[in-house]
């Protein structure tokens, strides 16, 4: 039995929604679609309990890996600012 492509498949946890509302921008900049799932994610609180999922379709899993990564490693805009 062939695995269907377009399972949903969980790339990453995050702690808040934001987090992973960030990385499905990102992501669908990209071109790869991706969608918010979890358990009780919460909007900025993590003491608050909860998790955010970022998920995925299975065949598009690699190329959204490769982006993850990419995104973390891209210096952070608020650096040039004092405080930031």
């Amino acid at each position: 039995m062939a695995s269907d492509p377009n399972r949903p498949i969980v790339l990453t946890d995050y702690l808040t929604d934001i987090e992973a509302r960030l990385l499905i921008g990102y992501l669908e900049d990209s071109e790869i679609p991706a969608f918010h799932g979890g358990i009780g994610g919460n909007s900025g609180w993590p003491d608050a309990g909860g998790y955010a999922q970022v998920i995925v379709r299975a065949c598009d899993l690699e190329r959204a890996r490769i982006a993850m990564a990419l995104m973390h490693s891209e210096p952070d805009s608020d650096e040039d600012f004092p405080g930031g």
